[in-house]
Order: C-alpha cells, then sequence, then structure tokens
C-alpha cells in the first residue's frame, strides 16, 4: 500500500516537474496561469489534469481542439513515479531520501527544459544548490572538503575542454556535473562523465545528429545519474550510498 501511494506522488510531482520545466526557461510563472492546452489556450478541467491517466484517457490529444499532447508528459510523470518508489526502496523515509528527492527533482525538471529548449535557467541552480549545501554541511563526505575540490576540479576540467572547443559542452551541462561533483565526490563526477559521455554518443547516432550539432545532452548526464545512484552499490556490493 505505502509502495503504490509513495508512486502516485511521484506521478503528481512528475506533472509539478514538466510544468516548471516547461515554464521557467519562458520566465512564466508557475502559479499562473493555471495548466491549459498549448494550441487553444483553453483551461484544463479537473479529469484533464489527472496525472498519467488523463493522457491515456483523451487518447493523447485535447478533447476541445484535438491538437496531439506531447509524449513527454506520460514519460515524465512515470519515470518521476519509478524514481520515487526507487528511494523510497532504498533509503525509505529519511533525511537521506529527502535530499535525494530533491537532487532527482532537479535532474527531472532539467531534463524537460534541455529537451523542449535546449536550456536551462540558471534560478533552478540558485534555488537547488543551496539545498545541497546545507545537506553537505549537515552530513559531509567522509573526507570533508571532497565535495568542494571535486566541484572546483568538475568546473577547470570544462574550463580547459571549453578553451581549446568552443562551445564543445553546455554551461548547463558543465554545472550539473559540478553538483553531481559536490555532492558525491571525484569518483562519482568520472563515472557519470564516462556514462553519460558514452549514452550521449549513443543517442546522437540513433538520431542522426551530425558532428557538432548541438542536442540535448541532459538527459544523458540524467540517465547516467540515477544508474550511478541506483546502480553503483549493487555492483560494488558495498552498501549505503552515502558511506
Amino acid at each position: 500500500m505505502v509502495d503504490i501511494l509513495v508512486f502516485i506522488t511521484g506521478i503528481s510531482m512528475g506533472s509539478f516537474f514538466h510544468l516548471v520545466g516547461e515554464r521557467l526557461p519562458l520566465k512564466q510563472s508557475i502559479m499562473f496561469p493555471r495548466s491549459h492546452c498549448t494550441a487553444c489556450k483553453q483551461m484544463l478541467s479537473v479529469d484533464e489534469m489527472l496525472p498519467l491517466i488523463s493522457y491515456f484517457l483523451l487518447k493523447g490529444a485535447c478533447k476541445r481542439c484535438g491538437a496531439r499532447l506531447s509524449k513527454l508528459y506520460p514519460l515524465i510523470e512515470l519515470l518521476s513515479g519509478v524514481l520515487f518508489l526507487l528511494i523510497y526502496k532504498n533509503v525509505g523515509f529519511s533525511f537521506e531520501g529527502v535530499f535525494v528527492v530533491i537532487l532527482c527533482s532537479l535532474f527531472v525538471i532539467a531534463v524537460v527544459s534541455d529537451f523542449l529548449y535546449m536550456r536551462i535557467p540558471n534560478d533552478l541552480f540558485l534555488f537547488f544548490f543551496p539545498l545541497f549545501v546545507i545537506y553537505r554541511t549537515i552530513y559531509p563526505l567522509p573526507i570533508w572538503w571532497e565535495g568542494a575540490a571535486s566541484a572546483f576540479f568538475c568546473f577547470l576540467t570544462f574550463y580547459c575542454l571549453d578553451r581549446l572547443h568552443p562551445n564543445s559542452i553546455g554551461g548547463a551541462d558543465m554545472k550539473l556535473f559540478c553538483v553531481l561533483s559536490f555532492c558525491f565526490g571525484l569518483k562519482a563526477f568520472l563515472i557519470n562523465l564516462f556514462l553519460s559521455s558514452t549514452l550521449g554518443i549513443v543517442y546522437a547516432k540513433l538520431f542522426s545528429f551530425r558532428l557538432r550539432e548541438p542536442f540535448p545532452f541532459v538527459p544523458a548526464i540524467a540517465v547516467s545519474f540515477w544508474l550511478y545512484l541506483f546502480g553503483y552499490d549493487v555492483l560494488e556490493q558495498n552498501g549505503g550510498w552515502f558511506e
């Protein structure tokens, strides 16, 4: 029963994450106007705003104008539900769990913004990063200064890369890597850099992006992070994300 409630909560939060990721880069309020069809601008009724369910009841189209709805809506809602359930299964209701929920929320919102606009506003990082600083102040890494040192190393790496090959990586991508470095240390940065680079190459090949053509790289970073978060300890058999 608890699992179902956690999953439903995650799906509901996924709907909110999509709204934030959709509106924040456009500097629109996340409160007003109410949720509406992006094609005909009509406000959605309650039965049209049921996370995940409404998309399938409406067969992926607005019931007023018939415009097709983006498949990103149900995908993000389902993804968030799965993430919340995995977090609950791994750490339950705990302070660590709250931290991971906040971190995963940042990545889900960033994925939406990157898919839609290939742009992630600084406001998103300015909101979330102080929360990570607070957490790591209360629960520091085993080597307390490793987070800050790893974030600096990450920044320096991408700065040098940008000097050698300008515009080879987006500013938002760099900031997400710095967040991971600060929260989990140097090893996490290196693992995620390798995994995301591999996933990015596969994604670019599958969707036929040309050499040096920009493409959404945040989803590759996010997937690599989630693989690291939920799979690393299983492979290492050392137990605990935060030890």
